[in-house]
């Protein structure tokens, strides 16, 4: 009788972790739009709500997607490092960046001044992209282009953490900031050029009230669009995805970036093709890498695949954990 009922309740956990193991990223995103409830309810605005969305939205179409091949301590131990790598870029990338950017406009001169050749280039101020202009689409474009720089890899990132995916994690990281960070770099020392609304004496399309002196400053470093190049290396990735609706909001969101750019007179035409030549090639370097990198760790696959049909179990038909 006791063995009876030790096999029922062993049967009952076994099918709980198995439910758990299907579903959990369901569960996941049901949990964070529970999380995001009072902010929807609170005197925060629309911007803010839309993006405490992301999360919670992120989750709930991970599903498709989701890795049932890796084993779940081998993704907790890999994650350790992945979470260490992305909480210190988090942290310090902006510093960092800021840096350079401020040694760039100090300490070295750039080799060729774009600011009088590009603004006599006919259509590459973009005035197309601002045929038609409204209250609610130049409210949604800032908000789209504030955010885009950083939140158009890091919903991807996260998704692919619901999705047990440290592989995809990897190639989101590196197509993004990681990589283009170092490619995109000389072209910032080799060539002078400033935002459109600037060189063409126009209102700041973002609405940042700028002294003329920090107008200066921050307007430099336009080509190519790093604005574009991540949001379109990100869009490239994404399109890959399986879940449809993740697929094409993403998709929507990253392109969206981009044409944000134009429509406030940020970048000039001819930085948004450079910005998506740039993100193409990195797409391709990282697929590049991976690609050397899963031959060269093949004979590790045995520590982190598992039968996808079992949870803590290579083989659903065997009782012991191989943990």
């Amino acid at each position: 009788m006791i063995f009876l009922k030790e096999k029922q309740l062993a049967n009952t956990l076994t099918k709980l972790l198995r439910f758990l193991d299907d579903k959990y990223t369901v569960l996941l995103g049901i949990m964070l739009f529970v999380c995001v409830l009072p902010v929807y309810f609170s005197s925060a605005g629309p911007g803010a709500k839309i993006v405490a969305s992301l999360y919670w939205f992120a989750a709930a179409t991970a599903y498709p997607d989701r890795r049932k091949d890796i084993k779940w301590i081998t993704f907790i131990i890999l994650m350790v490092p992945f979470v260490f790598f992305l909480t210190y870029i988090q942290k310090y990338g902006y510093s960092i960046w800021g840096q350079v950017l401020h040694l760039e406009a100090t300490k070295m001169k750039s080799l060729v001044d774009l600011n009088p050749i590009f603004r006599k280039i006919p259509f590459n101020d973009g005035a197309f992209a601002r045929i038609y202009t409204s209250q609610t689409l130049t409210w949604f474009m800032r908000l789209v282009y504030n955010n885009g720089f950083v939140v158009t890899a890091i919903i991807p990132i996260y998704r692919a953490a619901m999705c047990k995916d440290i592989k995809k994690m990897i190639r989101y990281l590196l197509s993004a900031h990681v990589l283009q960070i170092f490619l995109i770099s000389p072209f910032y020392v080799a060539f002078h050029l400033q935002e459109v609304w600037f060189v063409l004496g126009q209102p700041d399309g973002l609405a940042r009230h700028l002294s003329p002196q920090a107008a200066a400053g921050w307007t430099l470093n336009c080509f190519p669009s790093m604005h574009t190049s991540i949001s379109f290396a990100m869009f490239l990735l994404v399109i890959r995805e399986k879940d449809v609706i993740f697929k094409w909001v993403w998709g929507f969101f990253c392109l969206s970036v981009i044409y944000s750019t134009m429509y406030l007179e940020v970048h000039w035409v001819l930085d948004i093709f450079a910005g998506m030549l740039l993100a193409y090639c990195t797409v391709k370097i990282v697929d590049f890498l991976l690609a050397k990198s899963d031959k060269l760790l093949a004979k590790y696959h045995k520590y982190f695949k598992r039968n996808e049909d079992s949870f803590l179990l290579n083989d659903p038909t065997n009782k012991k954990l191989p943990f």
